[in-house]
Formats: structure tokens, C-alpha cells, sequence
């Protein structure tokens, strides 16, 4: 029994090793001397595995024994074709080593290499003194994560920007240093590879959080296989943003407060030209005049309005009241209110309603829907050329309502795409067509009070399609949920 368990263990060891060696085979291709010095034992092994599977195959033919010896027997022939072949891969590498076949140059050879491998590490070590150089001297701080979110690196202004918590940078995790449930969730966003960011207010500072999707690399293995493999990181980006927040808070104020004082000279000058034209104080020739100034005080009071409202929005003054919502009859109420403006240009309005959604209802605010969707929907008829019709369309996307508007007017262009939501932005097929520039920067600042999100897409010379979601929240009394609603 002392010679089986001699056996097995025996086994055990040498098979370990073969899987280990066999796997080498492919990955040690460099450090020939190492690989020859490594191959003292397979001869040993083969010569030991040979000679007691022998003797237990020999010895003990009535008992467990020959089973174990035939199992070394085979060992041994095992470690005699590796050996075999390890010392194939180690001479042929000192053999590509050399340029000319003189075993005399390999001192030299060696030298030459281990200077190569010297620089080598004395380059990297340059670039990671570089890169750890220009992380300091960011003004932002940096924090980098792991895959199990514990904190890998982070500079000096990420220390002084977290302030209290800065000592957990030293060794803890992302919960350390942002524990409210937001941060958190934005996190867990970036792992699931997805770029957010979002503002918290911290010490009396505020502080803009941006978190992205890291890919990091790890070298794993035993010391016979050692590979790289990609494992997924984030990268936290934190900025001091509490003196633009300032500046814009002032910014709206003065809008606000010019936009509230205009209102009255501009009501003075449209009821004094008024005056003038119904009561015949102006010459006939002068009447146009009068149009003029008529038409530049409607248009005064659209700017004026449209200032207010974005002002009302970004200040977080507009309340919002959410009642239960039909979307079919919403929508077709939507459209009849855009008939007028469409029927002068000679363009239909489409509807399309995912099936099974049109009788549904969902909790929103009706007057400030009503307002993204006119919003867009006057847009797209005063693109569109005539007699081409315009698309407005409603559908589910998992917890969302998307709603959206396709025109075939002009189009976006890719240089103008990044600023089309910017106040009084408007691009050159614009200049020409009467607005404010301000209706989609409403869009889009009213659709994310509401808890959406707004978007397009744009094929220039072709169409255009502007969509915004909302969260889906059905009414109590509304149908049961459809198959992919979640």
C-alpha cells in the first residue's frame, strides 16, 4: 500500500508539471538559458516514473499496484518526448539568437540583450513618471477604479477636492468617498459601459462628477504562463464648478428680470402705434411704418415670452401637475391645433401609434407635453417643403415613452449638430424663417424637468427626426402592461 500511494502521489506531481510544461511549450519563446536550465528533471523524472512503475508492475501483479505502475511506465515515456521537445524550442532559440552561427559571440550577444532590457525598463519607467507628472498637474482631479471598484490611483486634486474623504482615496472603495444613492447609480452606469455625469453639492462647494468606462490591464498566470487580460475599470473625473454655477445663476437672473421689464415699453409701443393707425394720425404713405413696427412688437413679444418661459425652466420656478393622460386622443388634439399652420404650407400631418399604446394612458403634465410636442411639430412643418407630410409618432422603449417628429426639410449639418440646442442658436436654413432660436433649447430644457431625455437624428438634404422620452408611468386604470414593457 506504501509503494501505491508512493505511486500516486508521484503521478499526482508529474502530471501537474506536464500540464504546466505542455502549456509553456507555446508562451516561453524568450530567456532560452532559462528554459534549458528548467530541464534537469524531466530526465530524472522519466528515469525514476520508468523504474517504479516497473517494479510495482513487477513486484505486485496480485494486488492494485500494476495499474499505477502501467500509469508510470507511460509517464516516463511522457517525460522523455517533452524533454525532447523543450530542447528542441530551447536550441533552435539560441540558435535565432545569434546572427552568425559562433558560440564565442553569445557572451556578447547576452550582453547586447540585457542592455536592450535595461532601456527598455528605463523607458517605461520615463513615460510613468511622465503620465504621473501630468495627473498632478491637472486641475481636475482623477480617480481611477478597479474592477471590484476599490481605488487604484488618483492625484492630488482629487484629494483636496473631496476633502474630508480624501483619506479613504488611501486605501477603500468608491462607496467611501460617494455614498449618496445617485453617485452610486451613476457608477454602476459607467461599469455597465455607459459615460454620465452629474453635479452634488459638498463643503459648500459644488462639484461636477464625470464617470467612464475604463478597460484595465492585468497581468495574471502562474510563473510558466503569465498573459494580459482587459478587465473593466472607471475613470472618475471631478471638477470645482461652483463659481460657473454662480455666474450662470446670475446670468438667469438678468434674463429674467430684463425680459420682466421689457414687457411693459413694449406693451407702450404696440398700443401707441395701434393708437395712431386706427385713429388716422398717420399719413397714408406712413401706414407701412406703422405694419413694421407692429409686426418687430409681435416679434418682441414672442422673444420676450420664450425668455421668460426658458428662464422660469432653468431656475426651477415651473411646477409641474401630472394627471392621467390618453395618448391616442393627446396626440390627434395635438394635431388638430397644428392644422392651421400646416394647411398654409399644404403639409399633412401623419400619426403613428405603436399598436396596443393608443388607448393606454400615463401619468404626465398635459400642458407642458402639449408644449414639447407643438414645439417641434411647428418646427418641422415651417422646414418641410410643401406637400411633403410630417410624422408624429408615439411608441414604448422598455420604461419609456418616446415620442418623436419626422420632417423632410434641409436637414442638420454635421457641424451644427453639436450647438442645434443652444439658445438662440440657428443654423443657416434658418436665418430665413421666422423664430426666436429659443424653441428647442425649451425642448430640451423642459423635457429633462420632466425627467427625459431629448435627441435627434438628421440625414441632410433627406430628413430630420426630433424624439424625446418620458418615463413611463401608467395610470391605475390602464390596460395590462404589453410584453416588452418593463
Amino acid at each position: 500500500m506504501n509503494a501505491i500511494k508512493l505511486g500516486h502521489k508521484i503521478f499526482t506531481f508529474s502530471f501537474r508539471r506536464i500540464c504546466r510544461q505542455g502549456r509553456g511549450l507555446c508562451h516561453n519563446s524568450c530567456m532560452p538559458a532559462k528554459k534549458i536550465s528548467r530541464l534537469s528533471w524531466l530526465p530524472f523524472a522519466a528515469a525514476a516514473s520508468t523504474a517504479i512503475g516497473a517494479i510495482l508492475v513487477a513486484a505486485m501483479p496480485d494486488s492494485l499496484a500494476p495499474p499505477f505502475g502501467w500509469l508510470l511506465l507511460l509517464l516516463g515515456i511522457l517525460f522523455l518526448w517533452l524533454w525532447q521537445q523543450k530542447m528542441r524550442s530551447a536550441l533552435s532559440a539560441l540558435s535565432a539568437i545569434k546572427a552568425y552561427e559562433n558560440w564565442d559571440d553569445l557572451p556578447r550577444i547576452w550582453s547586447s540583450m540585457e542592455r536592450e532590457n535595461q532601456a527598455l525598463k528605463d523607458k517605461a519607467q520615463k513615460e510613468a513618471h511622465l503620465l504621473r507628472s501630468i495627473l498632478e498637474s491637472l486641475n481636475v482631479g482623477v480617480v481611477v477604479l478597479g474592477s471590484y471598484k476599490q481605488i487604484l490611483t488618483f492625484n492630488i486634486a482629487a484629494q483636496n477636492l473631496l476633502g474630508s474623504s480624501s483619506q479613504v482615496l488611501l486605501k477603500g472603495t468608491a462607496s467611501g468617498i460617494l455614498n449618496d444613492p445617485e453617485s452610486l447609480r451613476m457608477i454602476d452606469k459607467a461599469y455597465g459601459g455607459e459615460a454620465c455625469s452629474w453635479n452634488r453639492e459638498r463643503s459648500g462647494r459644488i462639484l461636477s462628477f464625470h464617470a467612464a468606462p475604463l478597460a484595465i490591464s492585468q497581468r495574471v498566470g502562474d510563473s510558466y504562463i503569465r498573459k494580459q487580460e482587459s478587465q473593466l475599470g472607471a475613470l472618475l473625473v471631478i471638477q470645482d464648478i461652483t463659481q460657473q454655477e454662480a455666474l450662470e445663476q446670475t446670468r438667469q437672473k438678468f434674463i429674467s428680470n430684463a425680459g420682466h421689464e421689457l414687457k411693459t415699453p413694449v406693451t407702450s409701443i404696440r398700443v401707441a402705434a395701434e393708437n395712431l393707425a386706427e385713429d388716422g394720425w398717420v399719413h397714408p404713405e406712413g401706414e407701412s411704418y406703422i405694419k413694421i413696427i407692429l409686426r418687430n412688437v409681435d416679434r418682441m413679444v414672442l422673444l420676450l415670452n420664450d425668455i421668460a418661459e426658458l428662464s422660469r425652466i432653468e431656475t426651477g420656478a415651473l411646477s409641474l401637475e401630472p394627471v392621467p393622460i390618453e395618448v391616442e386622443p393627446f396626440l390627434a388634439d395635438i394635431i388638430e391645433n397644428a392644422h392651421p399652420l400646416a394647411n398654409y404650407k399644404n403639409i399633412a400631418i401623419e400619426l403613428e401609434i405603436e399598436p396596443g399604446l393608443g388607448p393606454r394612458s400615463f401619468i404626465c403634465d398635459p400642458l407642458r407635453l402639449n408644449q414639447l410636442l407643438e414645439n417641434l411639430l411647428s418646427n418641422a412643418i415651417k422646414f418641410s417643403p410643401a406637400k411633403c407630410p410630417v410624422v408624429l409618432s408615439a411608441r414604448l422603449d422598455g420604461s419609456w415613452i418616446v415620442f418623436s417628429v419626422r420632417d423632410n426639410g434641409p436637414g442638420i449639418s454635421p457641424k451644427d449638430a453639436p450647438r442645434i440646442f443652444e439658445r438662440f442658436y440657428r443654423t443657416q436654413a434658418a436665418r430665413g424663417v421666422p423664430g426666436t432660436g429659443l424653441g428647442l433649447a425649451i425642448v430640451k430644457h423642459l423635457a429633462r424637468t420632466m425627467g427625459g431625455e431629448v435627441g435627434f437624428d438628421s440625414e441632410p438634404e433627406k430628413e430630420t427626426t426630433f424624439y424625446f422620452k418620458l418615463p413611463w408611468k401608467a395610470a391605475p386604470s390602464t390596460q395590462p402592461a404589453l410584453p416588452h414593457d418593463s
